[in-house]
């Protein structure tokens, strides 16, 4: 009984489950057909039925105001008319005539479904591929930033690996132009170039990038005259240096010779004739301003510069000694730089302490200028600017120094604005129209440096060039140019340094910089590799340059650029020169045997003197042999007085150590026997320093 009653319960339980999914079954369908009806009513509503707030309305606009207009209009099929205005408006199928972008349709139409659920206007113009010009320049835009970010990061990620640094605005995507003048200087006092190696050089300067040359001559003009005696015995001749100036003409090279007129005058001062013109009777570095015969000297040195550069075509050919006109004449002259650089004693004779320093600089170079042009109208007259930074913004106004002179503004070291300060920049804009800068490629860090730094020389062209772009905005002409800087010599007095060859590739990375407005680090489209005449750079792989592992470009030494033996032999004398330096110096101070004390008491091991000089003979005949060849490499650019003081300078001194160590070493193994200690000490030597010492009682 109790079984059929379970039996019939579950029956029953099993017929309710069976009624109840059938009612929910039967409420879905009819949710869905409900659903069905209202979106077909929708559809066709929207398809047959127009209300007036489409009247007046563009096809465009009638696209955007209506979010669900006709679908088959969208897909592009039939039309129909309305009215507006009683004139028929029909639509057509979109054409590239009246949307912006359209292809075919099943590219740029949407299927319904996406339509319907289009969120906002950006949404539904993509959905018709209706783009407005607004959006296809912001697109544009963007795309062309995107390149551009790419490209510059890719480009300061191969600077870094490289050693170059990277200065914010400098690459491939800046859009300023760079300097619009690109000048070489050459500091000719003392180590004068022949006039074959200027004639090799000047084209691979075109090819670099240079628009002009600077020409410093110092005492290496041929003065004539009352002028005559500051000429150097090597100085050039007219005809050598006509043979310059004219092949600068050919390459279209602007000449700008530079003639010192306040400081830097010792290559005149220093003569007896000329050391009354002194601001110091015990210096011949500054002229003083305060003397009339200074005037006529400058006027004299001036004239005698100047003219040589404007030389008519028939006296051209009278100095070259030709009797036809076809020779190309040289460039027309248009700027004179004057120097007034570091004029460290002004102010200091009986004449000139009375008066305000300041006023007593600018004066002069307001005087010195107005002689210019009073005779040269139309030159334009370059100063260096060091010595006017510190001048106020008043005086300089009130001077008018800013009518007549251009500053060069100079700084070789990396930190650019340590030197020269936001204010100084704002100050010369409101004195000067215009202005040039100036870094270096040698002869800039250190006096008896016999190779340049090229990665400094590089770091400083490009701050330089970031400095153009920001300050140059300030002047009302903008900025001239930039100058590179190659010094012989500190000053007239002073030891040779880099030679010209040994910073070929220094002036090459960074004329090519400035020419270029960045660094190229692509080899194959940086025009260094061909201008020096480079092999082929390695694989993708390798870095073809690396300035953190090599500073001052050794790897330029496979180049074959005018000079580039030389550049390998001073490479190699620079290790040598390192090397017998450090071995000196560990013998005499380091080491205990071969001291001065053991030299002057004679007294010391011989076992450990022959251990001590093992390497002498090697240093020494390398340093002789490399002098040899050195000699005759620089024959091809330098005359023999150049050379016999490069070697006197440089590898002489050393050659010279290395023998008295071994003539005081050979004098000391001579000895057999020795004294008991102590040895006598040199009494004189206490008593220059003031010791005295009591002799000890027994």
């Amino acid at each position: 009984m109790l079984s059929r009653k379970l039996h019939k319960g579950l029956m029953h339980s099993r017929f309710l489950m069976f009624v109840w999914r059938k009612k929910l079954l039967l409420f879905a369908t009819g949710i869905l057909m409900v659903m069905a009806i209202l979106v077909w009513g929708f559809v066709y509503s929207s398809h047959v039925n127009h209300d007036d707030t489409n009247k007046g309305l563009s096809i465009k606009e009638l696209i955007l105001d209506n979010k669900h207009s006709s679908l088959l209009f969208k897909l592009g099929v039939g039309g129909r008319e309305s009215s507006y205005n009683n004139e028929p408006i029909r639509f057509f199928k979109p054409t590239l005539s009246n949307l912006y972008s359209i292809g075919k349709k099943e590219k740029y139409f949407k299927d319904w479904n996406k339509i319907l659920l289009d969120k906002d206007e950006k949404e539904r113009l993509d959905s018709f591929g209706v783009i407005s010009h607004d959006d296809l320049a912001r697109r544009k835009i963007a795309d062309e930033m995107k390149i551009a970010v790419d490209k510059q990061t890719k480009y300061e990620s191969q600077l870094k690996k490289m050693g170059i640094p990277v200065i914010v605005g400098l690459g491939p995507t800046n859009r300023h132009p760079p300097p619009e003048n690109r000048l070489v200087h050459f500091d000719l006092k003392g180590a004068p170039l022949k006039t074959s190696y200027f004639l090799k050089i000047l084209p691979m300067l075109k090819a670099l990038g240079a628009t002009g040359i600077i020409l410093e001559y110092e005492d290496m003009f041929p003065y004539n005259g009352i002028l005559s005696s500051i000429a150097a015995k090597n100085a050039y001749s007219k005809k050598n240096l006509l043979e310059i100036l004219q092949a600068a003409n050919a390459l279209d090279l602007n000449v700008i010779p530079l003639v010192q007129t306040f400081g830097h005058l010792e290559f005149v001062l220093k003569l007896k004739e000329f050391s009354q013109l002194r601001e110091v009777s015990e210096s011949p570095q500054s002229l003083c301003p305060s003397l009339n015969s200074s005037f006529t000297f400058i006027n004299e040195l001036l004239t005698q510069v100047v003219e040589f550069h404007t030389l008519t075509q028939l006296q051209q050919n009278m100095i070259l000694k030709r009797k036809d006109d076809t020779y190309k004449s040289i460039p027309k002259l248009t700027h004179i730089h004057i120097g007034c650089d570091e004029v460290y004693q002004l102010g200091e004779c009986p004449r000139c302490r009375d008066k305000v320093h300041d006023q007593l600089f600018l004066d002069h170079v307001y005087n010195v200028a107005s002689i210019i042009k009073r005779k040269w109208p139309e030159l334009n007259v370059i100063i260096w600017d060091d010595q006017i930074r510190q001048i106020s913004l008043e005086t300089l106004k009130n001077s008018a120094i800013g009518k007549i002179v251009e500053p060069m503004i100079w700084v070789y070291a990396e930190d650019i604005y340590k030197f020269i300060q936001s204010q100084t920049w704002d100050k010369y804009a409101q004195v000067f129209p215009t202005a040039w800068v100036a870094g270096a490629f040698k002869g800039a860090f250190g006096e008896t440096l016999m190779i340049p730094s090229g990665r400094r020389h590089l770091e400083n062209t490009l701050r330089w060039l970031a400095i153009i772009q920001g300050e140059g905005a300030r002047f009302h002409q903008g900025m001239k140019g930039i100058a590179l800087t190659g010094w012989s010599r500190y000053d007239h007095f002073s030891v040779l340094c880099e030679l010209s060859p040994a910073a070929i590739p220094s002036l090459a990375v960074c004329l090519h910089t400035a020419s270029t407005g960045y660094f190229e680090v692509d080899s194959k489209t940086n025009p260094i590799i061909p201008a020096l005449t480079c092999p082929d750079a390695p694989s993708d792989r390798y870095l073809w340059l690396d300035m953190q592992k090599d500073p001052n470009l050794g790897a330029f030494s496979r180049c074959i650029f005018p000079g580039s033996s030389i550049f390998r032999y001073i490479n190699r004398l620079s290790s040598l020169v390192t090397e017998a330096r450090e071995y000196i110096d560990s013998i005499k101070f380091s080491r205990g045997w071969l001291s001065d004390y053991n030299i002057r008491h004679n007294f010391s091991s011989p076992t450990r003197i022959l251990e001590l000089l093992e390497d002498q003979p090697r240093l020494q005949a390398s340093l002789t042999n490399l002098a040899r060849s050195l000699a005759e490499n620089m024959e091809e650019i330098y005359d023999h007085w150049t050379i016999g003081e490069y070697i006197e300078q440089r590898i002489y001194p050393l050659i010279n150590e290395l023998k008295n160590l071994e003539k005081v070493g050979d004098s000391l193994r001579m000895r057999k026997v020795f004294p008991i200690r102590p040895l006598p000490y040199l009494e004189k030597y206490l008593k220059e320093l003031g010791i005295t010492q009591k002799t000890p009682e027994n």
